[in-house]
Order: C-alpha cells, then structure tokens, then sequence
C-alpha cells in the first residue's frame, strides 16, 4: 500500500484511501472509522476515547462522520495516538486535534517527524508534506496510555519509519476478553537501503529485524494494522456483516504478515549484497 508519484513531485493517493466505508464495531469499544483502506481506529470509554490515527487531511471530515453515525461524539476522544508520522497516517492530525480537543501522544522520534508536518522523513525527504501537529506529550517502548477502563501499550517498532509504533490492548467480544495489536508497518518502501555503505539510516535493517521479533512475541487475537489491506479488512467486513462476529479474530493472519514481511525484508537485504537474514542481522554480524 503506497501512493502513486503525481506530476508535481508530491504523492497522489489511490482511491480507496479517500473511499468512505461505513463503520463498524470489531469488537465491543473498538471501532473501524476509516477509509477503504487508511485505518482509523476507535475505543471508546464512558470517561472519553481514543483514537488511532488521522489518516489525510481530505478523510478528517470522514472519520469525524464515522464517529458520528456510531453515535459518539468527537469531541469526547481524549487521546490521539499514530502508527506512523507518514502523510496517510497523520495527514489529518492538525485539524483533528483542533477538531476534538484532544491531546496527542507519539513516540519522541515521531513526534519530531509530525511537528515538522512529515518534512525531513529519512526517504520521503520533504515531498509527502502536510500540516504539522505538535505532541503534548511522547511515550517509550512499553509504556501505557489509560482513557477511562481503556489501557494501550505502546511497541516502537522502527523501520518503516524511525519512530514507527505498533498497538496493543483488550476487547470483548460476546464476553470474551480478547488481545489485539496494531501493527503500524513493516512495509519495505521502494528505494529504501537496508545494506550497503548507505542505509536508508544508521541501523535500519535491525529496527526491522527486531520488530519482526518483537512483534512475534505478542499474543495476537485480533489483527489489526495501519491499512486495511494487511489485514484483509474487505473479506472481514463483508464476514462480520454476513453475522461472524468473530470475523476479524485471526492469529493466523497476524503471524502470516509477519512471515511475509521478514521475507521481503530479508530479500531485500539479499538483493542489497547482505547475506544471513535478520538471524545474521541480529547476531551482529
């Protein structure tokens, strides 16, 4: 999932980054109220709300009329969060903040990225610009953010971006009390440098590496991620709709994302003259 170069340099997103989709509850107090494929994610609380990303300036007006149709107030989010400081995650982040009130929360390094409205992003350079938004306050590896009974345990997982967070907390469905992660991205972006005298950055190919890694040590019922089609969101919805409640429970799509993108990160490495994988990687060697 990547956008299209436009003709001035600056990015052209694809169509089913801006298409409205209904919302729709995964599980009880978390709520789908993105795009097509840009994820905005909802959990509410009776003492206010939290939500994940803002994705594009041209979808805030859309998720704000998603949490509407659920019958939530915007104004109630107390908490922003973000997968990543890349314009189709936090595009929308100025006017959404101005919009509810909320405070934002980013990792410190992302944060910098977002305060500079996407400006100086390691390989995007300053083409992929967009308002800036300033954090209120930044969050470590582990660490926690509480809205009302709601609690979010934040994991950097850097890589695709330097200060890339994935997402982790509990839902209920039918009462049963079920883990879900977020996974913020390990896509590989075209042009990107994992080896060689000239990495993309200082230690990119072990922020992967241990991602991957990190990312396999958390329990995963749900799957969720930062764009719909890592996770197969359009089957899920059409399941869910059709009456599977349990349509977006899927450990085994979880560890098959992880499986796919160590396979593309190590080809990448390969293909850059580096080999031995993340096991090499990680071993230092």
């Amino acid at each position: 999932a990547q956008a299209a170069d436009g003709p001035t340099g600056q990015f052209r997103a694809p169509a089913n980054w801006t298409e409205p989709i209904e919302p729709f509850a995964i599980a009880e107090g978390l709520y789908w109220v993105g795009s097509a494929d840009l994820a905005a994610y909802l959990l509410t609380s009776d003492d206010g709300h939290i939500l994940i990303d803002a994705p594009l300036e041209e979808n805030v007006e859309l998720v704000l009329g998603n949490i509407r149709k659920l019958g939530f107030e915007p104004t109630d989010a107390r908490v922003l969060l973000a997968s990543h400081g890349h314009f189709d995650h936090t595009g929308g982040m100025a006017t959404m903040l101005e919009r509810t009130g909320a405070e934002l929360v980013l990792s410190p390094v992302e944060a910098i990225l977002v305060g500079a409205g996407g400006k100086g992003d390691f390989h995007l350079g300053d083409r992929a610009s967009y308002r800036p938004a300033k954090a209120a306050r930044t969050i470590g590896h582990g660490e926690t953010v509480r809205v009302g009974d709601r609690t979010l345990v934040a994991h950097l997982t850097p890589g695709h971006t330097k200060g890339c967070t994935s997402w982790s907390g509990t839902a209920k469905i039918a009462g049963e009390e079920l883990t879900f992660v977020s996974i913020c991205s390990l896509s590989v972006l075209p042009g990107y440098r994992l080896a060689g005298d000239d990495p993309s950055y200082p230690g990119i190919a072990r922020d992967y590496c241990s991602s991957v890694a990190h990312l396999r040590s958390l329990e995963a019922d749900l799957f969720l991620a930062s764009h719909g089609s890592f996770i197969g969101l359009a089957e899920k919805a059409v399941a869910l709709a059709a009456g599977d409640a349990r349509a977006f429970v899927d450990p085994e799509g979880y560890a098959a994302y992880l499986d796919r993108s160590l396979q593309r990160i190590e080809e990448t490495l390969a293909g850059q003259g580096f080999e031995g994988g993340c096991a090499r990687v990680l071993a230092g060697n």
